[in-house]
C-alpha cells in the first residue's frame, strides 16, 4: 500500500501511519492521547493520563497504561539466574550483573540490585545483591 492510498484509509502523525478509529500516545509520559477519528482525517489530541491502578510503560516500543503487576527474579547456585519473565540464564566468570533498576522518571523510588559472581574455595559461585544510590 502507499501512502496516497494509507492518507484515505486513516491518518499520518510524526510519519507513521494510523488507522480510523486508533488511539495512540505521543510520548513515554502519557500525557498526550491523540485519535484518528475519519478516512483521511487530522490527528486530534488532547491532554490525558492513565486511569487509576495503571501507571504510563513502554511495550513493544509503544508507550501504554498498564497494569500494576509484579515478577520474581532469582540468583542461585553456580550460578543460575532466572528473570523476571522466567528465563533461565547461566553466567559464569567474576563478574557484576544488573538485576533490576528504574529505567525512567516513575512514581517508584530509584534502586538498583546487583548479583556478583565471586571465586570462592568454600563455595564455587557467591552471588551477592547490594543497593545502590541513585547516580549523580
Amino acid at each position: 500500500m502507499d501512502r496516497e492510498c494509507n492518507s484515505q484509509c486513516g491518518c499520518w502523525h510524526n510519519g507513521q501511519h494510523y488507522p480510523v478509529g486508533s488511539e495512540f500516545w505521543t510520548d513515554n509520559s502519557c500525557s498526550t492521547k491523540c485519535t484518528c477519528p475519519t478516512r483521511g482525517g487530522k490527528v486530534q489530541c488532547s491532554s490525558a493520563s492513565c486511569p487509576a491502578g495503571q501507571y504510563c510503560g513502554v511495550q513493544n516500543g509503544k508507550p501504554e497504561c498498564l497494569d500494576h503487576t509484579y515478577g520474581i527474579c532469582n540468583v542461585h547456585g553456580d550460578p543460575h539466574y532466572v528473570t523476571f519473565d522466567k528465563v533461565t540464564h547461566d553466567f559464569m566468570g567474576n563478574c557484576t550483573y544488573t538485576l533490576a533498576k528504574v529505567c525512567s522518571n516513575s512514581s517508584v523510588p530509584y534502586f538498583n540490585v546487583e548479583a556478583k559472581n565471586e571465586t570462592s574455595c568454600v563455595v564455587p559461585w557467591r552471588p551477592t545483591l547490594t543497593r545502590a544510590r541513585q547516580p549523580a
